[in-house]
């Protein structure tokens, strides 16, 4: 089905409620962006949202001559000798110095080993190519041109579906470990990539003369292996059990997934699923105990809340809000996020932690404010904003993190 317009698809109607699917995003706010989108046109914008759409642009033409991405680009042969098997190391592995061939690799959590994210295997090369779509399909939206929308139409078909060059739609040998022969189902984290930039970049450009039906079939129905690999293979069904982040990215996954697939059965069941595992993620304080256990334990407990939030979002679209569950005044995300406030203004981080960048919890923070409504969060995010934007430099973290803002909701940048 192309989507020359966003519009209303379909009703979802189970046993836990009556769910409405709206528009086929995911993530993204249709009204939001069309009235930045109508403030461009009309030269209306603010200067800060000017200026990020021009930087959008400049990365999403500099984006047109790169060569497409593919798994069959790495140097290191899979298990399966098949490079169409999406590869990755774990990157807090590392070769044991005792051992003259360094086997089997030891852990060291929170030390990434350079030599796990170079180009011979496939991690890198997943985010560039996630990254590289997102960035031509919002180019694409706000500027209707055309040849955003090419280029990004080819990325997606030579990463899933050109036969030569796609991805086999599974996460066997992600994540592996040098010297250790076991599948570890840690790996389907990389995968949250995914469903995170890639679906609704296909939203955005499925109006586009370059995306035809035929690439939307082929796209479901790799999506579709997919989604039955995540929910029905010895390691999709092992990852189901993680409590930690892990666990939280894995649900968001199959949730994404089953919404923008229509899989209106598994939606319900995989939301009560999410629902019943929040409720075991969280201690009485609303501390993430899995989380601070870790030597970057602020990020991980953003990390597992920008998972939980996302998954948030996709449940108010089907008429649930995770907010209030188990009740409006025992919600247990509520919790777990006023359990982080404190720190964020200026209280000190009592556990282990290699620094605290509270850019880490911008996502979280601005998802949270939008529920509650609460001009103290509100003007939290955007005094964490306002420090955000003074270490500004081209192309890192934070200017992207700005730059979004500026395009997608304007209202928070001071």
């Amino acid at each position: 089905m192309k989507f020359l317009s966003l519009v209303i698809i379909s009703v979802l109607i189970s046993t836990s409620g009556q769910f409405v699917h709206a528009a086929q995003f995911v993530q993204l706010n249709e009204q939001a962006m069309l009235e930045v989108k109508k403030s461009l046109k009309s030269e209306q914008s603010k200067p800060v949202t000017l200026k990020a759409y021009e930087r959008l642009l400049e990365r999403a033409d500099g984006l047109l001559t790169i060569e497409n991405y593919s798994v069959t680009n790495k140097t290191i042969s899979p298990p399966t000798k098949n490079f169409n098997d999406y590869l990755s190391i774990s990157r807090y592995w590392w070769p044991d110095e005792t051992k003259e061939d360094g086997l089997p690799w030891i852990r060291r959590d929170g030390e990434t080993n350079p030599d796990t994210q170079t180009d011979k295997v496939d991690r890198n090369r997943l985010g560039d190519m996630t990254a590289a779509v997102r960035s031509l399909g919002y180019a694409y939206y706000f500027s209707d041109d055309e040849k955003y929308a090419k280029k990004g139409t080819e990325l997606i078909r030579a990463w899933f579906l050109d036969e030569e060059t796609k991805m086999n739609p599974h996460l066997e040998f992600a994540q592996s470990v040098p010297g250790i022969d076991k599948r570890r189902r840690s790996g389907i984290l990389d995968g949250r990539l995914i469903p995170l930039w890639v679906l609704d970049s296909i939203v955005l450009f499925s109006s586009s003369e370059h995306w035809s039906d035929q690439d939307e079939m082929q796209m479901n129905e790799w999506l579709n292996h997919y989604y039955h690999w995540l929910t029905e293979s010895k390691m999709g069904k092992s990852g189901a059990k993680q409590t930690n982040n892990h666990g939280s990215w894995y649900r968001f996954q199959v949730l994404a997934l089953a919404w923008y697939l229509q899989k209106d059965d598994m939606f319900a069941e995989q939301l009560d699923v999410t629902k019943k595992a929040m409720a075991k993620q969280f201690n009485e304080q609303g501390a993430q105990e899995h989380e601070l256990d870790r030597t970057r334990s602020f990020f991980y407990s953003c990390f597992n809340l920008d998972a939980i939030t996302r998954t948030a979002i996709i449940a108010e679209k089907a008429g649930f809000s995770m907010w209030n569950y188990p009740s409006k005044e025992e919600s247990v995300l509520v919790k777990a996020i006023e359990f982080l406030l404190p720190y964020a203004q200026g209280e000190e981080w009592p556990y282990p932690t290699k620094g605290i960048n509270l850019a880490d919890l911008v996502s979280v923070l601005d998802r949270y404010s939008q529920h509650s409504n609460n001009q103290a969060h509100i003007d939290l995010l955007k005094t964490i904003l306002d420090d955000v934007k003074t270490k500004v430099e081209d192309d890192n973290r934070e200017a992207h993190m700005i730059d979004k803002y500026a395009l997608f909701k304007p209202s928070v940048l001071k």
